[in-house]
């Protein structure tokens, strides 16, 4: 069951107890694998500290020990970080001394050589960042501490180093107090965030996970009850988002052999594996100023690789594997001579943190505000892709402290169309950032995206959908690539050597050997979205020559939007 308020009724205020709640509350799951590897907790209703007249809040994944504050290092961060502090003041030590400190990281004024620096702060030092602005940059540092966001650690002080410190949502809540009723705080939790088309297992699911604490312990044994390794085993794959499963595709690859790069799509995902329709057209290894993008694995905790890097023990594909492949395909599908930046994001659990994905958004501002500036047009962008996403806990009411909205807000500024995966959890409560779609402030509207049956008329029973979902594309049921390189563990269930006939079985549902396979979530309606602006913007440009706008972009958008074929759902007023 999912938790509710006290009066029955999860995240509302102003309303009279006896009015009736018909929103469906999502039930919150998210992989074992990922608090631990986070050290990330779930904010449980029923025991979270609030403020006075405050509402009850929804449950929601996020890292113990991290706040987010707006701003960079050196600049607005830093009108923040007393507030933390003054927070952790009544944590004292038998002296008087303070027992916790807030810290920010990434800090690019810390007296540590480059090389010991994070890649964030790699990029802000090599920006001449974590200082007071030039004249002479042109409002370039205005413009980028205004879609920053910080992480503020929590931790012990020198000489309480064995002290753990208070969890993030409880100081969140005193500095709230502090600030008083009425008055603004900026400063948020990190959430996890999770992909939107990795089966049964990650983030979403019914009454399984938060309420009754089974499910994301250690993700295994229920959705289909095959584990959590591959996803496979559902009768229909339009009754849930199921997991992969292979399949032969005999066709070449879209892009033409003489092609030149048309419009730039970034995926933000699990990366690009191996398949032979991405030997060009791919940028696997994004970075600015020579700093990396996104984050960078090992061979063996690739999840495009062999995609094994969850249970080593038993051999089962991760939830996520060969997730950010998929989504490649289907742009790969819609717009052949789309430039694809893959931005590695999330593991093989398909999990992150809220900070990763903002790090990444920011870097990406940067690449593309400096291309414009210096006329680079091979590293402008013109599509952001987003098949994540995470419930807030208190959905609708959060806009002054939301990280995410910030950076892309400035992305849309800078004429670029970001476009979001509305979620898989069969509700109507708000999937963020997908959910920023009902804002106006946003120059090229944010876009997000619900998934549809096959026929292209009816909305896929497991998708989101509301207000806030503003289009529609298919996502059940989708054919796109998948690593070459996946045969993981799992065998035929029938299996008979050959005698006097050939062999014969059933199929190994995690060979994609053939390149090819067939899945099911909102996480492959987004894409289909993206190409199709990606798509438009090739048609307008018409020759390589022409420079493509801002003007340019939101047209495209807006003729997405007002695909009929595509975009809105069959209403079914039918028996």
């Amino acid at each position: 069951m999912a938790a509710t308020s006290r009066n029955g009724r999860s995240g509302q205020t102003g309303e009279d107890a006896s009015t009736p709640d018909t929103r469906r509350w999502p039930t919150l799951e998210v992989p074992g694998s990922a608090l631990r590897r986070l050290n990330a907790t779930i904010l449980d209703p029923t025991t979270a500290a609030r403020t006075r007249d405050s509402d009850v809040p929804n449950p929601t994944a996020y890292v113990a020990d991290w706040l987010l504050v707006p701003g960079l290092p050196g600049l607005g961060a830093n009108d923040w970080i007393g507030v933390i502090n003054d927070s952790l003041a009544s944590f004292t030590q038998a002296d008087g001394a303070p027992q916790f400190e807030a810290v920010m990281l990434d800090d690019p004024s810390a007296g540590l050589e480059d090389g010991r620096l994070t890649p964030r702060a790699q990029l802000l030092r090599k920006l001449g960042l974590g200082q007071p602005p030039s004249d002479k940059d042109g409002g370039l540092v205005d413009r980028l501490d205004n879609a920053a966001t910080t992480v503020v650690e929590l931790r012990a002080t020198p000489g309480n180093q064995g002290s753990s410190p208070p969890d993030a949502w409880t100081v969140l809540q005193r500095a709230r107090a502090r600030a008083g009723r009425g008055s603004t705080v900026p400063i948020g939790l990190c959430h996890v965030v999770t992909a939107c088309g990795t089966g049964d297992a990650v983030g979403y699911g019914n009454n399984v996970g938060y309420g009754n604490n089974v499910g994301y312990g250690n993700n295994v044994g229920y959705g289909n009850n095959v584990g959590y390794g591959n996803n496979v085993g559902a009768p229909c794959p339009g009754g849930g988002p199921t997991g992969r499963f292979p399949v032969q595709l005999f066709v070449p690859d879209p892009r033409p052999t003489d092609s030149t790069d048309g419009p730039v799509v970034a995926i933000l995902d699990t990366g690009v594996g191996e398949h032979r329709w991405f030997q060009d057209g791919v940028d696997r290894d994004p970075q600015v100023l020579g700093t990396p993008i996104g984050l960078r694995f090992s061979p063996d905790t690739d999840p495009e690789g062999t995609g094994v890097t969850g249970d080593t023990v038993n051999g089962f594909l991760d939830p996520a594997a060969g997730h950010g492949t998929f989504i490649a395909g289907i742009i790969r599908q819609r717009c052949p001579t789309a430039r694809i930046v893959s931005v590695p994001v999330m593991p093989g659990d398909g999990a992150a943190a809220e900070k990763v994905i903002l790090d990444a958004l920011f870097a990406l501002l940067v690449r593309h505000l400096l291309a414009k500036a210096e006329g680079k047009r091979g590293e402008e962008l013109q599509v952001v892709s987003l098949s994540f996403g995470y419930y807030h806990e208190t959905p609708g009411s959060f806009d002054d402290e939301s990280a995410l909205m910030r950076v892309l807000r400035e992305l849309s500024s800078a004429g670029v169309a970001v476009v979001a995966a509305a979620g898989n959890s069969s509700s109507d409560v708000e999937f963020y950032p997908a959910a920023f779609a009902e804002r106006s402030d946003f120059e090229i509207p944010l876009v997000s995206v619900g998934s549809k049956n096959p026929d292209r008329a009816v909305v896929s029973l497991y998708s989101n959908t509301g207000s806030w979902v503003k289009s529609y594309r298919p996502g059940t049921a989708v054919v796109s690539t998948l690593p070459e390189t996946f045969n993981a563990s799992s065998r035929q269930q029938v299996l008979r050597l050959g005698n006097s006939n050939p062999a014969r079985g059933l199929v190994d549902d995690d060979d994609f050997s053939t390149g090819f396979g067939v899945w099911s979530g909102t996480s492959f309606a987004a894409p289909a979205f993206a190409a199709d602006v990606a798509q438009q913007l090739a048609t307008a440009a018409g020759s390589p020559s022409k420079v493509l706008g801002d003007k340019d972009v939101k047209d495209a958008v807006e003729h997405a939007l007002e695909d009929t074929k595509d975009n809105r759902p069959f209403d079914a007023g039918v028996a």
